[in-house]
């Protein structure tokens, strides 16, 4: 008895649950409705806003800055970086406009910023030439990181050390990134040089005529002075160039250092070999 009525109460239940149902799918068939509508409104206010700003006066160019740039003049940035007077403000191609920027190889980094309503700000970051390197019988300046990023034009009054010794690996374009080389020898030769702008040196920046690379497993430093060679392991270049000031400091106090040919610092762990030059 009490099973047939669980069982008609269930039945109930069921016709009752379907009709709530029933009475329940047109309002939320027009909740969804009135919803895709709001959504749709918002979409289309969104895309006319989006339409008039591109199309507005109020946000046509009327001036673009350059900050960063001392070498290059700013005027042939703005030339090259396309933007002109009365562009939209929200119509430009940024990353296009960074790319022509970077073509110029004084530039290593750029980014360009929105001022509203009219301004464009162009930030760089500008290179500062560092050394020198030969490569590919060509000489090229190189940056504080290491980075050959224009041949040296004859006009270019530039002095400083002169890498030797290091291999391209790639095409040797001007444009950025294409000049590809043994970036561990490069590393080594911008790490002695920077050592050598530390103070006053004996084996200091003005005088370091050239830092070579004659095989895999030494660096050769050369005096501008005497273009006496000092040979250093590269694996303990950073050790070794301390000890081979300091062999320069005492062949000058004791009056040899006209008699030397060469000098290799790393001849035993704490010897060193100087050949005199022959008569």
């Amino acid at each position: 008895m009490r099973s047939r009525t669980f069982r008609r109460n269930r039945r109930v239940s069921k016709r009752k649950a379907s009709a709530n149902t029933a009475r329940l799918l047109p309002r939320i068939i027009l909740l969804s409705g009135l919803l895709c509508l709001l959504m749709g409104g918002i979409a289309g206010t969104v895309y006319g806003i989006k339409k008039w700003m591109r199309c507005c006066p109020y946000f046509y160019v009327s001036e673009v800055e350059i900050q960063g740039a001392n070498r290059i003049p700013k005027k042939g940035l703005i030339e090259l970086s396309g933007i002109r007077p009365g562009d939209n403000i929200f119509s430009l191609d940024f990353e296009k406009i960074r790319e022509q920027i970077l073509e110029n190889p004084w530039i290593r980094e750029a980014s360009i910023e929105r001022r509203l309503p009219d301004k464009i700000i162009i930030h760089v970051d500008e290179r500062s030439p560092f050394a020198l390197a030969r490569i590919s019988d060509r000489i090229y300046l190189v940056d504080r990181f290491g980075e050959p990023f224009k041949p040296l034009e004859p006009k270019e009054n530039f002095s400083a050390p002169l890498i030797t010794g290091i291999e391209l690996k790639g095409s040797p374009s001007t444009s950025k990134g294409s000049i590809l080389i043994d970036q561990d020898k490069m590393r080594v030769a911008v790490s002695i040089i920077k050592v050598s702008k530390r103070g006053v040196r004996a084996l200091g920046f003005n005088n370091i005529s050239q830092i070579d690379f004659p095989n895999e497993r030494n660096v050769v430093i050369y005096t501008a002075d005497k273009a006496v060679p000092f040979l250093l392991d590269r694996d303990k270049y950073k050790k070794q160039f301390y000890r081979a000031e300091k062999i320069l400091v005492q062949l000058y106090n004791s009056g040899q250092y006209q008699k030397v040919s060469s000098v290799i610092v790393g001849y035993g762990e704490d010897m060193a070999l100087a050949r005199l030059r022959k008569r």
